[in-house]
């Protein structure tokens, strides 16, 4: 009767652990779960298509009369292209779904610029780095989806790839965008995103070397509205 009494013991003892242990695995793994969506950080590196809105093509000239003031008068174009480039980005998310994001853009190629003078010509189609800030709020996240949407602002154009200096009216941007990545694994993901950007009133002032200082507008000439929209797509790693 001991012997019985002492074996239902220890059986109601393996019982007791058992159950105690599967609970406590099961809270382990919630937790994981829960701070697994919170913290984290993904590297993104997507090409990107640019697709102008808005007016993408605007003419201006000049014309200061006849004689010697002739040799101020001027003319100009500009048509902002679909073009191509490429996005590199960090993103942290601090809460379980808000996130900060650093950008750094590269758009080829992204207008064409033309400017004529008297006895100077000078054209050509700059490349843009647009160094981004912005905040997502991740709206639907899983193990294999994670889908986002937030606001951006652009800092600054950076012209490169021009033979003559351009000085740029616009210092930033605001934007919005609408992204998602889908993990092919536990950190390696495909996503893409769509992004819009608007610069508003733009212009832009090509100086040629022998006649910044002269009047007639120095050879500033706008280009009116500047929107684009740009999709990207590529690959990201989450650690």
């Amino acid at each position: 009767m001991a012997l019985k009494n002492l074996t239902a013991k220890i059986l109601a003892i393996v019982i007791a652990a058992s159950v105690g242990g599967t609970a406590f695995h099961s809270d382990s793994r919630a937790d994981t779960s829960r701070d697994g969506r919170t913290h984290w950080a993904t590297l993104r590196l997507q090409g990107t298509a640019i697709i102008p809105l808005g007016d993408n093509s605007v003419e201006a000239w000049n014309d200061c009369g006849s004689g010697w003031l002739d040799y101020l008068s001027f003319s100009s174009s500009i048509d902002v292209n679909t073009t191509a480039g490429v996005c590199a980005s960090f993103e942290y998310v601090a809460a379980r779904r808000f996130g900060f994001e650093v950008d750094l853009v590269y758009w080829s190629e992204v207008v064409g610029l033309s400017f004529e003078a008297t006895g100077v010509t000078v054209e050509g189609s700059p490349n843009f780095i647009l160094p981004t800030l912005g905040a997502n709020y991740h709206f639907f996240t899983s193990e294999k989806v994670d889908a986002f949407a937030g606001a951006l602002c652009s800092l600054g154009i950076i012209a490169s790839g021009f033979a003559s200096d351009i000085e740029i009216s616009k210092d930033f941007a605001l934007g919005l965008n609408l992204g998602m990545d889908y993990y092919l694994g536990e950190s390696w993901s495909l996503g893409g995103s769509l992004k819009y950007l608007d610069f508003g009133e733009v212009d832009f002032s090509v100086l040629p070397p022998g006649i910044d200082g002269l009047i007639c507008d120095n050879g500033l000439f706008g280009i009116g509205h500047l929107n684009v929209m740009s999709l990207t797509f590529g690959i990201g790693y989450r650690f």
